[in-house]
């Protein structure tokens, strides 16, 4: 792990500080992210392997479940020191590399260089590479390769960057209030704005509620929040609707969602 990382990623969360490596040179089995983009037949070799492995024709719930592998692996360390530490890791898709497993599985991310320290930086500065210039464009050419809408591939990074700011939350409180304020700052920059540096922010989605099922932990009044977008993860085999699905026939039959903020 890189050592500026180490004091964030202790226990249980250490495995997600570990998918990010740093050397002068990427190693030799590594793709770089830039290739990956430009060259569509990499992208579609990594989906159909997905597939064959699910034994899926439809591309749309493996290319939702591949984006989630990506994120969990390149999310975690980069939203760690931009948010936590104010340090901008090469996030770009020109900065990247990334190593690849059979069935399409992702193993982790490579840069070349530790990037720079940002103290007095907003968001933007902090966050804008990892957006525009590596999610903007694997988003897109996962869509055309997969025929699945770009709004769920962002629904899916929207919903590992809600459980990491948690998961920084957490951390912060041990530092003070003005960690915990300065967590929820970069989380309403990037939810809760219609532009993100004067473009649509495409992680600006309605959110949702619904009554809460017998049993299940609701806000005091009696509601649960959903995700603002399906994953589609119930096409895949043996699987069903998430717990938090906005599409769940259980939940919302008969019921009418409820905007949430």
């Amino acid at each position: 792990m890189i050592p500026l990382l180490e004091p964030l990623f202790q226990g249980e969360m250490r495995s997600y500080g570990e998918s990010l490596s740093c050397a002068p040179q990427f190693p030799p089995a590594a793709l770089p992210v830039a290739q990956l983009l430009s060259e569509p037949e990499l992208l579609t070799r990594q989906l159909h392997s997905s597939a064959a492995k699910f034994r899926l024709q439809d591309l749309r719930p493996v290319a939702s479940d591949w984006s989630n592998r990506y994120l969990g692996a390149l999310l975690p360390p980069l939203v760690a020191g931009a948010t936590l530490l104010r340090h901008r890791f090469p996030a770009s898709a020109g900065e990247m590399a990334v190593t690849l497993a059979p069935h399409g599985a992702v193993v982790g991310f490579h840069i070349l260089t530790l990037g720079e320290s940002l103290p007095e930086a907003d968001t933007g500065q902090r966050y804008d590479a990892l957006l525009r210039s590596h999610l903007a464009p694997l988003f897109a050419q996962l869509s055309c390769q997969s025929g699945l809408a770009q709004k769920v591939l962002w629904g899916n990074a929207v919903r590992w960057l809600n459980f990491l700011f948690d998961a920084a939350q957490r951390l912060a409180a041990a530092h003070g209030e003005q960690h915990v304020a300065a967590v929820a700052s970069d989380r309403a920059q990037l939810f809760d704005g219609a532009l993100w540096t004067g473009e649509e922010n495409p992680l600006c989605m309605r959110r949702r509620c619904a009554p809460a099922k017998p049993g299940e932990k609701a806000d005091a009044d009696g509601l649960v929040s959903l995700h603002s977008q399906c994953c589609l993860y119930h096409l895949l085999p043996g699987q069903s609707y998430c717990g938090a699905c906005p599409l769940d026939p259980l939940r919302v039959r008969g019921k009418a969602l409820i905007a949430a903020g």
